[in-house]
């Protein structure tokens, strides 16, 4: 079950955003910590008062109100007495909380009143002990929402929910920060009462919230249970990855019992320690697609020679590593033009133009690579038998198929170009331009290509060819690339 947050500044704006939360979660709650003309009389009578959290955060628990105590329960009486759903009242504020019980009973309500407990700071290992001190206090539902600094620290909110998922004591619990998004989409699936969300495009009421919409139409929150496998990205940063558009789009149109998680990581060693029970594949980016080898008890031959991984299944034999980068490269170029016997010039020798030579190996192109640090370059070179060309001389050479693996032309810096302005003076017929990039997917160095003649092949295409690697080695299921690529383009266009 999903709570739509909204926290409105006028008795008007909460008449509007109620209309869109009920329509988009199974229930509202309505943060009237800024509403001065509050009429909950009013909103009652329009709205199925039932469905809808009454909430008036003061400012020392995350909230906005700036009044008394006194001032601040009045409206959370009146909404007990009216009937609504829910009232929300912090456990730091006991007499508040005694109060509010009281008046429950004097008015014989069967409003359901939330103690909540909040730490902004961090996530206390003992959970379990703050939720038996406050279990008794009288309260219909305990809340429990404490602050990521570790992606293990969902593990801690996973944990106390299982625990007490059979209890007679309705309990919600997640996370707050981008480190604990894992737990505000599987919270519901370990026995929290609801998740909470904002709409999409306002403001959202706490940290690391995710926009209802995302959670609903893309992670299926509401269909998640037990038996879900749990796939996801390991990297640091996560956030502009647009795999968990992707994949979770494709489990749902294959039918496929699974989800597709952001793990945002700074310790693989402690992530690989915590989590390796908890998920059947994961994607790899940087800094992690060197260093999780070690934590590997399989790895193939192509990715063993790139010696960098970006994709892992659980097989029987433990984990097994590969790379699909390069699939996703040679795939992209391969549409546009033939490999075998072409010089391809590679800009770029880390993590992707490591990948992308050994694809363009694998397909017998004559390699030549250049890099800003021509040392890597000479290194790259040497493992796959290719040529090293000076950066500076990088728009001297001839060549059929120029790559760039750089991230040179990638948003924010989209003004930027890994050649020089004297290569596009050349007449480029005949010659083939992909770029790694995909956002923009069409960068300054395709579309000026291009404009000489030259065929040209985005960074789109590779994710695309490289997530469909993924997930058939997930699922055994090869997806349509039509799909695919209308899901990386929706996800894209989200993204904006």
């Amino acid at each position: 079950m999903i709570t739509t947050s909204i926290i409105p500044s006028s008795q008007e704006e909460a008449i509007d955003l109620l209309e869109k939360a009920l329509s988009k979660g199974d229930l509202a709650e309505i943060r009237i910590d800024l509403v001065k003309d509050l009429n909950l009389l009013e909103l009652s009578r329009r709205f199925d008062k039932k469905r809808i959290i009454v909430t008036n955060r003061k400012k020392d628990e995350g909230g906005l109100f700036e009044g008394n105590e006194s001032q601040r329960i009045l409206p959370l009486i009146d909404a007990i007495k009216i009937g609504f759903g829910f009232v929300d009242i912090e456990f730091s504020s006991i007499d508040s909380l005694d109060a509010l019980l009281l008046k429950k009973r004097e008015f014989n309500s069967d409003t359901n009143v939330i103690g909540s407990y909040h730490n902004f700071e961090d996530t206390p290992s003992n959970l379990n002990e703050i939720l038996s001190e406050v279990k008794n206090k009288g309260q219909d539902i305990i809340k429990i929402v404490t602050f990521a600094n570790d992606i293990s620290d969902n593990l801690i909110i996973r944990n106390l929910l299982l625990s007490k998922k059979d209890g007679n004591k309705k309990i919600i619990s997640f996370l707050m920060g981008e480190r604990g998004e894992v737990s505000r989409v599987l919270c519901c699936s370990w026995g929290s009462f609801t998740s909470y969300a904002p709409l999409k495009n306002l403001a959202a009421t706490a940290p690391g919230q995710i926009p209802i919409e995302i959670l609903k139409d893309v992670y299926r929150v509401n269909s998640i249970n037990e038996k879900f496998d749990i796939y996801g990205l390991v990297g640091n940063p996560v956030k502009e990855s647009i795999g968990y558009y992707v994949h979770n789009k494709l489990f749902s149109y294959y039918n496929i019992d699974a989800v597709y998680l952001n793990f945002l990581v700074d310790d693989i060693n402690k992530f690989m320690s915590a989590f390796k029970n908890q998920f059947k594949g994961l994607c790899v980016t940087m800094p992690f697609k060197e260093k999780v080898i070690p934590y590997l008890d399989t790895i193939d031959q192509m990715a063993l020679k790139i010696g960098a991984i970006n994709t892992i299944k659980v097989t029987k034999e433990g984990l097994l590593g590969t790379n699909t980068d390069w699939i996703g490269a040679v795939y992209s170029i391969e549409k546009m033009s033939q490999i075998k016997n072409k010089k391809v010039l590679i800009l770029g020798a880390g993590g992707a133009g490591k990948a992308i030579a050994f694809g363009i190996a694998n397909r017998q192109g004559q390699i030549l690579i250049s890099n800003r640090d021509p040392k890597k370059a000479v290194e790259l070179s040497e493992k796959i038998g290719g040529e090293t060309i000076l950066w500076e001389d990088r728009n001297k050479v001839d060549f059929d198929i120029l790559i760039n693996a750089t991230k040179i032309g990638m948003a924010p810096e989209e003004n930027s170009c890994p050649m020089e302005d004297s290569f596009f003076e050349r007449d480029l017929s005949g010659i083939t331009v992909f770029d790694a990039v995909y956002s923009p997917i069409f960068t300054k160095l395709l579309l000026r290509s291009k404009k000489q003649g030259a065929k040209i092949s985005n960074g789109l295409d590779m994710y695309i060819g490289q997530a469909m690697a993924q997930f058939e080695l997930w699922t055994g299921i090869k997806p349509s690339h039509e799909e695919t690529d209308r899901f990386s383009r929706e996800a894209i266009k989200l993204r904006g």
